[in-house]
């Protein structure tokens, strides 16, 4: 019998789920939590209620966590009253009596900016590597149900039971395989890893499994660690590899965190850039009317501006993610030395080929990416710029012209009233028609009709004067307001030699 079960029985099968939440935002006043910080401890309690667990759907009446709290570099958010863990059965399965019962425990600390939460499930005893379906039942650890904002990994820990006593590599391989294809029973096809590495962890074998999705939300990390070596459950009870391989999984998530978000900024980027282009195109096919151009171009600075804004910002954010990547690297650097020097065999070569694929891949991308970016940056400067010194240009030769409209209606009334002036004169003395005329020294004297004739002789004169008046005050004002520009039109005339 234990010939056929042979490598399909596992000894003390654990399931931890390492899930990492992002709490505090250096955007943010200091003390201030973002929005959704208590998001995990929420999908905690209703998979205690899923599972009708008491203490794990009223996890958060046990957590000690300020309201408003500072980032610190190490906390432990549970009440000492549990001794800092919170621990729990499951409720029997109806009609399995002769299943072994599941227990577990959550253990949950903050890490600089981040909730760190280890929920783990387990077997107590012995069980064929199928039962490891309800250590991950329905597929709740998974992280489209968890929705850890930085990411989660999830580590399986168990002893098989094996028929050789130097088992071959691919044997265990296949036994991994079976584990990881028994915890996955429920996933979705999308988030299904495929094999990465190995390597080993206190002497036993540790298999790496992951999907490489870029979003957290779909990124499913798994790792599967053997017990074959004589020296590892001893080296496992110790605890002494448990906070460096949490804080290591932590800054692995954060990298990755990061670089997704940097992503997301580029592909905004992208789009503003297509945008501008839009704008761009339309500065040729402005109308001619000098009103509606600086309408248009007003309302296209409308339209940019904002654009600008949020491209330099998008461009800050890779920035920054940028710096966050650098400093989590070099903090996944030392925690990696840490676990490498913890007593046992180690061979962590998977996990140091992360921070090549750091510096290589991730780091190289976001500086493609913002190479790609900057000469951006600098067009939409350059685009604001032309529009609004086309905006000046327009408006000065908007103002000129209604400037000189204004003075010519100045102009037109000056002269005006010179000529009404003068005609007045004139009319004023236009009475002296209507007295006798003398003529050689006669006294001549008019009937009737010649003082009207007169009078109408008078009238026509005062308008003459008038009507010259007004010409000679009117040229008379342009020459004094434009003194060179008649004489450069007349020699303009002149004919060349």
């Amino acid at each position: 019998m234990l010939e056929q079960l042979s490598g399909e029985l596992l000894h003390y099968p654990k399931l931890s789920l390492y899930a990492f939440h992002l709490c505090h935002d250096m955007a943010l006043a200091e003390g201030e939590r973002v929005k959704d910080a208590d998001l995990l401890w929420q999908r905690f309690e209703e998979l205690g209620e899923s599972l009708d667990i008491l203490a794990l759907k009223t996890c958060r009446q046990w957590l000690n966590i300020p309201e408003h709290q500072t980032t610190i570099a190490f906390r432990e958010l549970l009440s000492e009253e549990l001794d800092r863990c919170l621990s729990f059965h499951f409720p029997e399965v109806e009609g399995k009596s002769d299943t072994p019962r599941r227990n577990g425990e959550l253990y949950a600390v903050q890490l600089h900016d981040t909730y760190v939460a280890d929920l783990t499930f387990r077997y107590p005893g012995m069980v064929p590597v199928a039962e490891l379906t309800h250590l991950n039942p329905e597929g709740m650890l998974l992280p489209d149900r968890i929705c850890a904002s930085i990411g989660q990994t999830l580590v399986l820990f168990a002893k098989p039971v094996l028929a050789e006593e130097s088992p071959s590599p691919d044997t265990l391989r296949q036994l991994a395989d079976r584990c990881l294809q028994a915890l996955l029973t429920n996933a979705p096809p999308l988030v299904l890893p495929s094999y990465r590495a190995e390597g080993k962890l206190l002497g036993s074998p540790i298999f790496e499994y992951d999907n490489d999705a870029e979003n957290p939300a779909q990124s499913c990390h798994i790792l599967i660690w053997l017990d074959c070596h004589p020296n590892t459950t001893h080296l496992e009870a110790s605890g002494d590899y448990y906070h460096p391989l949490m804080d290591l999984l932590c800054y692995r998530s954060k990298i990755r965190f990061s670089y997704h978000q940097a992503r997301t900024r580029y592909r905004d980027c992208r789009q503003l850039y297509t945008d501008l282009e839009t704008l761009m195109k339309a500065l040729p096919t402005l109308p001619e009317d000098t009103a509606e151009k600086l309408t248009a171009l007003q309302e296209a600075l409308l339209k940019i501006n904002p654009l600008a804004f949020s491209y330099a910002s998008h461009i800050r954010d890779i920035e920054d993610q940028r710096t966050t990547i650098i400093t989590n690297l070099k903090n996944y650097t030392t925690k990696l030395e840490e676990l490498t020097n913890i007593a046992g065999e180690q061979e962590l070569s998977f996990l140091q080929a992360f921070s090549y694929e750091c510096r290589s891949k991730l780091l190289g991308q976001i500086h493609t990416d913002l190479n790609y970016l900057r000469p951006g940056n600098a067009l939409f400067g350059h685009c604001i710029a032309t529009m609004r010194g086309i905006v000046e240009v327009e408006q000065a030769k908007m103002n000129h012209n209604q400037q000189e409209a204004n003075q010519d209606l100045q102009d037109h009334i000056q002269a005006v009233g010179v000529g009404i002036a003068a005609g007045a004169i004139v009319a004023s003395t236009s009475g002296l028609m209507f007295q006798p005329w003398e003529w050689k020294g006669e006294k001549v004297e008019f009937s009737f009709p010649l003082p009207l004739l007169a009078f109408l002789i008078a009238l026509l004169f005062s308008a003459a004067c008038s009507v010259g008046a007004w010409y000679w005050a009117k040229e008379g004002i342009k020459q004094g307001r434009f003194p060179f520009r008649d004489v450069k039109e007349r020699q303009s005339k002149k004919p060349k030699r």
